[in-house]
């Protein structure tokens, strides 16, 4: 399309023939009032100019005006050329002398006095009803008339007026209304008309020459156009001439986007430009944007550590609260959960993001295995909040932290605070279970088995194995860490740690790191040595596994059992099960197993390790470590009818070892069968573990009153 051409080629261009049509009246010959003349004939002929507005404003020196005159006159007659010398237009010899009331009218039009020079002109008709004002001052009103009205709708989101005063008024569709040609392509957009949107703006960059028009065509696109659409529009640049265009600013905006995306989406890759793009905002500006969303990247894309140091950068330039939410995720990731779990505190109170991320690291970190040794003061920070927001995880958390740390009572009562908040909670109900067992609480401890029996295994199971409370007596598994007394829910003074038994008892823990070094756990051990040697510090960074191929899902698997992170090693060797060979299945079983009973979940891990066939070795060992889990899970809680059981099971399929006898031996001593314990405690005493042993039969002795030989 040419830069000169007739306002009507404009409007059918941008708005459409069939709308200029049926406002032109096409099939008429006689165009409507108010339009301005049509294309000139194609003979040539060129009808009347009418230059008293150009006379005028060349009259007043207005430069402006001029040259907005001049081009409004070529758009509507394109063979009209401008006189050469403007000043004869204005006091040229022989130029008739202009109408004292025209040169006020024109005069009130240029102070923008519309509704004056429209009382003027009814004035000067009522006393002389031949007189008509010059055409080109009726046009030139109706054009500010409806440009009026098209801003004011437009200002006030009445989108399809502006699109029927634009249909109405084509003349307003030029270059020298740029203003009115984005209030159309934005009431095109407003509309569901977005073809129609690019088509103004590419007919703007198609023939405006104004280079900072041309860049703020392209800006107001960004916002309303799809980026594929804004994308082509680059190709109206103009790198020739006396103004060329400079649309780097819109490149870089786009490529902003596109890793802005990426940012939000791990499944999405940047590109290195559109990265290097990003980076290079970074250095040329101090807004923290362009940093989140490169941290954010970093952090779901597999780089913490990279993202730990741009939200660093963030939060110094005024990041805010989405900065100090991805500082504190970054954290986390890197296991540096106590950095975390303090920096988030500060920020809790800032944003709901940030109290939700606070609440996870403070569960992650009580969470710990093995629980961590945690100071006074950040149990005094975690408890208010936990309490305060009614977060069930945390709660559970701080139950088994308190039962991990020997504060039994306390953990029942956050056990049941946390089935408080989130009712369908099993594992807190399994926690509730084993404390109120623990402190003989029967009848606390068999309205969570009526409650839980048929929607839990394990609590079905604890209630079958329970001993009657006369025969119980206190399990005798030492704490973890030297606990912190931790309060109870909603109360302010801390419960003292609970003591010990005085008699000495075999610690569960040594049997759990002192068990048969065998040939398969040495298997085990090169595995997951090998796994971390290959995936190096990726091993220990947070990511779905889904997508793996099974024999990636199998090699990080046994990477995170090597970090000790056994329950997302149980979701690598699930992909791994899911997507590799059947050596692959049976690899992942076997390790999925052994995720499980590193966690204590024995019946998960049974389940596990028949999801596929296993070596008659393998089948042994665990077995034999699903049994010994069992029987170690029964004494603790005081179950030794279980634990004999479970350890007589074991025997059948290997070797009884010291430290197993001496639990049988405790068992027994327990349940007041003191001739059984007697035997096994010599047997053991005959094997070097004479000081256990001997702690053993003293206690016989005690509870007897007799020394026995």
């Amino acid at each position: 399309m040419r830069l000169v051409g007739s306002a009507i080629t404009i409007a059918v261009a941008i708005l459409g023939f069939a709308a200029i049509a049926q406002q032109t009246g096409t099939g008429n010959n006689q165009p409507p009032a108010g339009s301005p003349p049509p294309t000139p004939p194609a003979n040539g002929s060129q009808p009347p100019v009418d230059e008293s507005a150009l006379r005028y404003f060349a009259s007043q020196g207005d430069t402006r005006r001029v040259n907005a005159e001049i081009a409004r006159l070529r758009a509507l007659y394109p063979n009209w050329t401008p006189p050469s010398d403007l000043s004869q237009l204005s006091g040229a010899a022989g130029a008739v002398a202009p109408d004292p009331l025209i040169e006020r009218l024109w005069n009130l039009y240029r102070e923008d006095r519309i509704a004056e020079v429209r009382a003027a002109i009814a004035e000067r008709q009522t006393a002389d009803p031949n007189w008509k004002p010059p055409e080109e001052l009726v046009t030139a009103l109706d054009m500010v008339e409806a440009r009026r009205r098209l801003t004011n709708a437009s200002d006030t989101g009445q989108w399809r007026t502006v699109l029927q005063v634009a249909t109405e008024t084509p003349g307003l569709l030029t270059c020298t209304n740029v203003d009115v040609m984005w209030r159309v392509a934005e009431a095109f957009a407003r509309t569901d008309q977005p073809n129609r949107t690019r088509d103004v703006y590419t007919y703007l960059l198609q023939n405006c020459a104004n280079p900072g028009e041309r860049l703020a065509t392209l800006q107001k696109a960004l916002t309303l156009l799809p980026e594929p659409q804004v994308t082509a529009l680059l190709q109206f640049e103009r790198k020739t001439g006396e103004n060329p265009d400079d649309f780097t600013s819109i490149r870089d905006e786009l490529a902003r986007r596109r890793v802005e995306r990426a940012s939000l989406d791990s499944k999405l890759t940047a590109s290195a430009e559109d990265l290097a793009v990003v980076e290079r905002m970074i250095q040329n500006t101090n807004e923290a944007g362009p940093v989140l969303i490169l941290g954010w990247y970093n952090y779901h894309h597999g780089n913490p550590a990279r993202a730990l140091e741009l939200f660093k950068i963030a939060l110094d330039r005024n990041g805010g609260t989405k900065a100090a939410e991805g500082y504190a995720m970054a954290l986390r990731a890197l296991e540096r959960l106590a950095e975390a779990e303090a920096f988030a505190y500060e920020w809790r109170e800032r944003a709901p993001e940030n109290m939700k991320i606070y609440l996870d690291i403070a569960t992650a970190l009580l969470s710990q295995d093995p629980p961590p040794r945690l100071e006074p003061q950040v149990l005094a920070r975690i408890v208010p909040v936990v309490t305060a927001q009614r977060f069930s995880d945390a709660a559970q958390a701080l139950g088994w932290y308190s039962y991990n740390t020997e504060q039994i009572r306390t953990a029942r009562d956050w056990f049941r605070t946390a089935l408080t908040w989130k009712a369908d909670d099993e594992a807190s109900a399994y926690g509730l279970a084993l404390t109120t067992q623990r402190l003989n609480d029967r009848a606390g401890f068999n309205a969570v088995v009526a409650q839980w029996r048929g929607r839990s295994q394990r609590i079905a199971e604890l209630a079958d194995g329970t001993i009657p409370a006369s025969r119980r007596q206190p399990a005798a598994t030492p704490a973890v860490v030297a606990p912190v007394p931790l309060a109870q829910p909603a109360e302010s003074a801390p419960l003292p740690v609970q003591s010990r038994p005085a008699a000495p008892q075999v610690t569960v823990e040594r049997i759990e790191t002192e068990q048969t070094f065998t040939r398969t756990e040495a298997n085990v051990r090169r595995r997951q040595s090998q796994a971390r040697s290959t995936l190096g510090r990726t091993c220990a960074m947070t990511r779905n596994p889904a997508g793996l191929s099974g024999d990636s899902a199998l090699t990080r698997g046994w990477c995170l059992m090597e970090i000790n992170r056994p329950m997302e090693a149980v979701a690598a060797f699930d992909q791994a099960s899911a997507t590799g060979s059947s050596r692959t299945r049976e690899e992942a079983a076997y390790g999925k197993s052994l995720a499980y009973l590193r966690k204590n979940l024995t019946s998960e891990a049974a389940v596990a390790a028949a999801e596929a066939p296993q070596t008659r070795e393998r089948r042994v060992e665990l077995g034999a470590s699903i049994l010994t889990q069992r029987a170690l899970a029964a004494y603790r809680d005081g179950r030794y009818v279980e634990t004999l059981l479970a350890l007589t099971e074991r025997a059948r399929i290997v070797p009884e070892q010291n430290d197993l006898l001496l639990i049988r031996g405790w068992s027994y001593l327990k349940l007041g069968r003191y001739g059984d314990a007697e035997k096994v405690f010599r047997a053991v005493q005959q094997t070097g573990y004479s000081e256990e042993a001997a702690a053993g039969l003293n206690a016989i002795r005690e509870v007897t009153g007799q020394i026995r030989y």
